[in-house]
Protein backbone atom coordinates (compact mmCIF):
# COMPACT_ATOMS: atom_id res chain seq x y z
CA UNK A 1 0.00 0.00 0.00
CA UNK A 2 1.46 3.49 -1.19
CA UNK A 3 1.27 6.00 1.58
CA UNK A 4 -0.02 9.66 1.47
CA UNK A 5 1.54 12.57 2.20
CA UNK A 6 0.32 15.60 3.33
CA UNK A 7 2.07 19.02 3.90
CA UNK A 8 0.56 22.16 5.64
CA UNK A 9 3.15 26.10 6.08
CA UNK A 10 2.20 28.13 8.65
CA UNK A 11 3.49 31.06 10.17
CA UNK A 12 4.27 30.96 13.62
CA UNK A 13 5.41 28.23 15.99
CA UNK A 14 2.10 28.26 18.12
CA UNK A 15 0.36 27.65 15.61
CA UNK A 16 2.55 25.41 13.87
CA UNK A 17 1.98 23.35 17.55
CA UNK A 18 -1.74 23.96 17.60
CA UNK A 19 -2.55 22.56 13.96
CA UNK A 20 -0.30 19.61 14.11
CA UNK A 21 -1.83 18.74 17.69
CA UNK A 22 -5.14 18.72 16.06
CA UNK A 23 -4.78 16.98 12.88
CA UNK A 24 -3.05 13.91 14.54
CA UNK A 25 -6.06 14.09 17.37
CA UNK A 26 -8.45 14.06 14.07
CA UNK A 27 -7.27 11.25 11.99
CA UNK A 28 -4.81 8.12 12.08
CA UNK A 29 -1.76 9.92 10.39
CA UNK A 30 2.16 9.96 11.60
CA UNK A 31 3.85 13.01 12.14
CA UNK A 32 7.20 12.19 10.83
CA UNK A 33 9.38 15.90 10.02
CA UNK A 34 8.82 19.39 10.75
CA UNK A 35 10.97 21.93 9.27
CA UNK A 36 11.54 25.91 10.27
CA UNK A 37 12.66 27.11 6.62
CA UNK A 38 12.08 30.71 7.78
CA UNK A 39 12.18 32.47 11.28
CA UNK A 40 8.91 32.62 10.79
CA UNK A 41 7.69 29.70 8.71
CA UNK A 42 7.44 25.73 9.54
CA UNK A 43 6.04 23.34 7.65
CA UNK A 44 4.47 19.97 9.18
CA UNK A 45 4.22 16.75 7.06
CA UNK A 46 2.01 14.11 8.19
CA UNK A 47 1.47 10.46 6.42
CA UNK A 48 -1.08 7.74 6.09
CA UNK A 49 -3.63 6.44 4.40
CA UNK A 50 -5.49 8.73 1.45
CA UNK A 51 -9.25 9.44 3.94
CA UNK A 52 -7.08 10.22 6.82
CA UNK A 53 -4.48 12.59 5.64
CA UNK A 54 -7.06 14.68 3.66
CA UNK A 55 -9.06 14.75 6.93
CA UNK A 56 -5.80 15.85 8.92
CA UNK A 57 -4.80 18.41 6.34
CA UNK A 58 -8.56 19.74 6.28
CA UNK A 59 -8.66 20.06 10.18
CA UNK A 60 -5.07 21.77 10.28
CA UNK A 61 -6.24 23.85 7.53
CA UNK A 62 -9.13 25.77 9.34
CA UNK A 63 -7.14 25.74 11.92
CA UNK A 64 -4.37 28.45 10.88
CA UNK A 65 -6.95 30.25 8.54
CA UNK A 66 -8.20 30.89 11.87
CA UNK A 67 -5.27 32.87 12.72
CA UNK A 68 -4.64 34.20 9.02
CA UNK A 69 -1.44 31.57 9.13
CA UNK A 70 -2.00 29.21 6.91
CA UNK A 71 0.34 30.14 3.75
CA UNK A 72 -0.16 26.37 2.16
CA UNK A 73 -0.91 23.10 2.07
CA UNK A 74 -0.60 20.28 -0.19
CA UNK A 75 -1.64 16.34 -0.55
CA UNK A 76 0.48 13.87 -2.57
CA UNK A 77 -1.57 10.77 -3.03
CA UNK A 78 -0.20 7.06 -3.35
CA UNK A 79 3.66 8.54 -3.24
CA UNK A 80 6.23 7.52 -5.47
CA UNK A 81 8.95 5.67 -3.42
CA UNK A 82 11.67 7.85 -4.18
CA UNK A 83 10.02 10.97 -2.73
CA UNK A 84 9.05 8.70 0.02
CA UNK A 85 12.81 8.06 0.46
CA UNK A 86 13.81 11.49 0.30
CA UNK A 87 11.34 12.43 2.72
CA UNK A 88 12.27 10.06 5.52
CA UNK A 89 8.91 8.29 5.75
CA UNK A 90 9.12 5.29 7.49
Amino acid sequence: MRKTVGMIETIGIATAIEATDRMLKTADVKLFQVNKTDPALITTYIAGDVTAVYAAIEVGKQTAEQTGALVAYSVISAADGQTLERLIVE
